[in-house]
């Protein structure tokens, strides 16, 4: 009877992430994602802040992820760092989300936060993405209903993040 209860504490251990305000949920949509422990990160710290203005918690899209993974690369790869893509259709965050949408909504509203760092460090950057007005609005828009983190590490170990939020109807 220990064990059992030792094990479904370790699976609701595993399920929430505990705050000093409280517990905070990870809520994950249906279709699952896949994310490293430093996207995850983001998003934990996003929705603390979120829910402590009484703000909804933002979902997981994993469509989101994998736009905002590649545009961290695409910044790495090729030197650059700004909202603004030099690729051919994938200029601004409305066209790499809908490129990769396989069904266009009827409306969306897509934000994105940008950070580099030379070194990895999490926490730095959601402190500076708090302390810029334009990123802590984008955290803060009570309309954002999913949200992906996309991180790439360059070689030399240069952190480039990605976040991508979205609120559609259809």
């Amino acid at each position: 009877m220990v064990r059992l209860s030792l094990i479904i504490g370790l699976i609701l251990a595993l399920n929430c992430i505990a705050f000093a305000a409280g517990t905070v949920q990870l809520p994950v949509n249906s279709a699952g994602a896949v994310m490293t422990s430093d996207e995850l990160k983001y998003l934990e710290l996003t929705n603390k802040e979120r829910v402590g203005r009484g703000l909804s918690q933002l979902v997981i899209d994993p469509l989101l992820v994998e736009v905002g993974r590649k545009h961290s690369r695409e910044m790495a790869e090729k030197s650059y760092f700004s909202h603004t893509s030099p690729t051919s259709g994938l200029a601004t965050p409305m066209d790499r989300y809908l490129a990769d949408e396989r069904r266009r909504p009827t409306w969306a509203l897509v934000g994105e936060n940008l950070f580099y760092c030379s070194i990895v460090d999490i926490d730095r950057g959601h402190t500076a993405f708090m302390n810029s007005k334009g990123h802590r609005d984008n955290i803060l828009e009570s309309r954002f209903e999913r949200m992906g983190v996309g991180i790439y590490v360059s070689p030399k170990g240069e952190l480039y993040v990605t976040e991508m939020f979205l609120a559609k109807t259809g």
